[in-house]
């Protein structure tokens, strides 16, 4: 499985089943199986931060970046709303670094959006992507993340036998 891959299906792990948040991303539910779902997600604009640190601290400095961001901390000193889900992936290069976004709402256009005031922070578009998704209840930690990771690989290595069987049989 390609690198890129992984690291959505990883980043993916961490999709709460409820947020208060006012604005989550739309999506088209390509496929659902049990608590899996396929979904290809469009062209999304994200405010984030890179941040060198354990998981557990990586997600608290993020946190405290983005949402000074959000709350004002940019160059309009304009509020823009929370968002849902708070993503988390590790660095590509794998040197103990994560890349933690939060989307921005769609009634923005990249040109819309105030410039951060953080230098650590940035806004960027990421490409659509078709995701896997388990979605769950629980704490931010890096335990719960690796069993809900465990859970989707799992789902997602069931579903791929299901399919070579189904075709097998044609």
């Amino acid at each position: 499985m390609s690198i890129r891959i992984r690291l959505i299906i990883s980043l993916l792990a961490l999709l709460p089943i409820e947020s208060l948040a006012i604005y989550k991303p739309e999506y088209l539910v390509l496929e659902k199986t049990g608590e899996l779902e396929i979904r290809r997600y469009p062209t999304l604009i994200v405010a984030r931060t890179r941040v060198e640190a354990d998981f557990e601290d990586a997600g608290n400095l993020a946190f405290r970046r983005l949402a000074g961001h959000i709350f004002g901390g940019n160059s309009g000193k304009q509020k823009i709303s929370m968002t849902a889900p708070v993503t988390m992936a590790p660095e590509s290069t794998g040197e103990g670094a994560y890349w933690i976004s939060f989307f921005m709402p769609a009634e923005y256009q990249l040109a819309d959006l105030p410039e951060p005031t953080d230098s650590m922070v940035e806004i960027t578009r990421l490409p659509g992507a078709k995701m896997a998704v388990v979605a769950y209840k629980g704490g931010w930690s890096e335990g719960n993340y690796h069993v809900h990771e465990e859970r989707l690989m799992t789902l997602l290595a069931g579903a791929l036998a299901v399919a070579l069987m189904q075709k097998s049989a044609l």
